[in-house]
């Protein structure tokens, strides 16, 4: 299982109102103490679990990857938590060594990688030396900005096209922060930027979504818009659609522009009314329920990540369908369905 579902899952801890948050924070303890045995912290960064094992593919933590920060923004929770010294260390350690992901600028997801660690080491430690980095991140991704287009650039390997992916709502929080920190306006401008356009070219009419849009790089019109992870480029990915929740809510914390709420309460909306009974959706919402397929795997990455979306968003709106729907996806996931150790994983899903 990813690790994005465990870092998510840690963010709702303090909202759950129906489970006992002690039961998820030790349980959540118990599964870390494992799974820190199996790693050397600061150079092997989880990104999949292997199932019914406690082992995990595992990467470095700066080459050709998108998830080395999430397994430090899972220990700073734990420390967060429980307020024990040992996952301080241990996300110390696992933070430091992303330090030369602050000045890479062919990788989009310096954001999420950032944020994660370094972003969520500063919120809960006040470290003094954490704000530059994250400066230097949000100076780094705004490389990739285009100024014809009015986005950061997501995938390098398309020529003659510049392609822009609705995932990249998440990694956008580093130039909010960015801004925060150094007052640099254009940081600023850059991040509410991309996510106009988000909202004016990947959204369909109902608020589901296209995953990805195509630019010319010679004179920004759009070549074509497709589904890149999901069932078909006319399908909704249901990962992808959790990222807009999340991003666009995130948007909004920092620009608190209604236009960017709509779109988040939409891409909600679309999220909640189309998910199952229970609350965690489909892997993509438009795949056929047929003979053809048999078996449709759920996604719990998407069901966290929008989760943690769906609860800042009641925040602003007071609306309960989101508290609700929060509430519901939280409950699925403690249970036996969805937690890794019915099913002997390390893992928290």
């Amino acid at each position: 299982m990813l690790l994005k579902v465990i870092y998510f899952i840690q963010i709702l801890i303090p909202f759950v109102l129906t489970i006992n948050i002690t039961d998820i924070v030790n349980y959540s303890v118990r599964q870390y103490n494992e799974l820190s045995k199996s790693i050397i912290i600061g150079k092997e960064y989880p990104t999949e679990g292997i199932p019914l094992s406690y082992k995990w593919n595992c990467t470095e933590p700066v080459k050709n990857q998108w998830t080395s920060g999430f397994y430090p923004g899972v220990l700073w929770h734990l420390y967060k938590y429980t307020n024990d010294n040992k996952w301080r260390q241990l996300a110390i350690k696992a933070t430091d060594s992303l330090s030369e992901n602050q000045m890479r600028t062919d990788n989009i997801d310096i954001g999420f990688i950032i944020m994660c660690s370094y972003g969520k080491g500063y919120e809960f430690t006040k470290n003094s030396s954490y704000p530059q980095v994250i400066v230097n991140a949000a100076n780094s991704l705004a490389k990739r900005f285009n100024y014809n287009i009015g986005c950061t650039q997501s995938w390098d390997n398309t020529p003659n096209e510049f392609v822009v992916i609705a995932d990249n709502m998440m990694d956008l929080e580093v130039l909010f922060e960015g801004w925060r920190i150094s007052k640099n306006k254009t940081l600023l401008d850059m991040a509410v930027s991309h996510t106009i356009q988000t909202i004016k070219y990947h959204l369909r009419e109902d608020y589901s979504h296209y995953q990805a849009v195509a630019f010319s790089d010679t004179n920004a019109t759009i070549i074509r818009k497709f589904t890149a992870q999901g069932y078909a480029d006319w399908s909704c990915w249901a990962q992808s659609q959790a990222w807009l929740v999340t991003g666009f809510t995130i948007a909004y914390r920092y620009s608190k522009l209604d236009y960017i709420l709509n779109a988040a309460e939409g891409v909600s909306n679309y999220f909640i009314d189309n998910s199952p009974p229970d609350g965690i959706p489909y892997w993509d919402f438009d795949v056929p329920h047929d003979s053809n397929h048999t078996y449709i795997p759920r996604d719990s990455s998407a069901a966290s990540i929008a989760a943690s979306g769906l609860i800042e968003l009641y925040g602003y709106t007071n609306n309960t369908k989101y508290l609700n729907a929060f509430n519901k996806i939280i409950n699925s996931l403690y249970s036996d369905n969805y937690r890794a150790d019915a099913v002997f994983q390390v893992a928290i899903l």
